[in-house]
């Protein structure tokens, strides 16, 4: 017996999204997915997304060296705009990379335009999945939009790149392993990557209870609970 498909538009959006996330999940070595506080009857609104692969977290202040760990977490919230509006995001663990706010509200960058052209929640984790690796970063202040995380973005151009520590022009990021497993039969179908280039949006504080896809700019996010999308 077939489960009946939802009847509200954004519940049946939800459903979509899960399966798909559960199909990240099945799939993945690297990629753990937990709904949050799921109720009864309708289908889960947050999820605590796990990035197992190597990323850096913060800095060393007197060498500048690099500081790696290789487990990072960020929330995901769909919240009573969903899906008319990206999901809320914040990340959990401590990161650094010049997109994502290594200090609260600690929201990450998204890409508004693609998702209204249809990406999914697992596109969205593949392009956090390889911002942790380095292998999608914004660092130039010259070019509009600007980095999200100016502090990360000086460190990256004045320190990483000239080391050599990462540089995505050069293939030089910190982690090389898979969203998902090189050869999969699972129904994860996940078209090439879309440029990333809006605004980014963050989860409230209170809240805390394939291809590649190429960032060639992002927006600055402003602090706060809301934060408004360039379109």
């Amino acid at each position: 017996m077939s489960t009946p498909k939802p009847s509200n538009p954004r519940q049946a959006r939800l459903a979509k999204e899960r399966e798909r996330l559960m199909t990240v999940h099945s799939e993945s070595e690297n990629v753990r997915v937990d709904a949050v506080e799921a109720h009864p009857g309708s289908e889960p609104e947050r999820y605590r997304v796990t990035f197992l692969c190597k990323g850096i977290v913060d800095i060393d202040p007197e060498t500048q060296d690099p500081i790696y760990a290789t487990r990072h977490e960020v929330e995901l919230y769909c919240n009573e705009d969903f899906p008319s509006e990206v999901p809320m995001l914040r990340w959990v663990t401590p990161i650094w990379h010049p997109n994502i706010q290594h200090k609260e509200p600690k929201g990450v960058c998204v890409n508004k335009p693609a998702w209204l052209a249809g990406i999914g929640l697992d596109d969205l984790c593949r392009q956090m999945f390889e911002m942790v690796q380095y292998k999608n970063y914004h660092a130039d202040e010259t070019m509009q939009p600007y980095p999200l995380d100016h502090e990360v973005a000086k460190w990256v151009r004045e320190i990483a790149e000239p080391r050599g520590i990462v540089n995505k022009e050069r293939g030089i990021f910190v982690d090389n392993r898979p969203f998902v497993k090189p050869t999969y039969g699972g129904g994860l179908k996940l078209g090439p990557g879309k440029a990333m280039q809006a605004s980014g949006s963050s989860m409230p504080a209170a809240a805390d209870q394939g291809p590649r896809l190429k960032i060639t700019g992002l927006a600055a996010a402003t602090p706060g609970m809301r934060i408004k999308f360039r379109t």
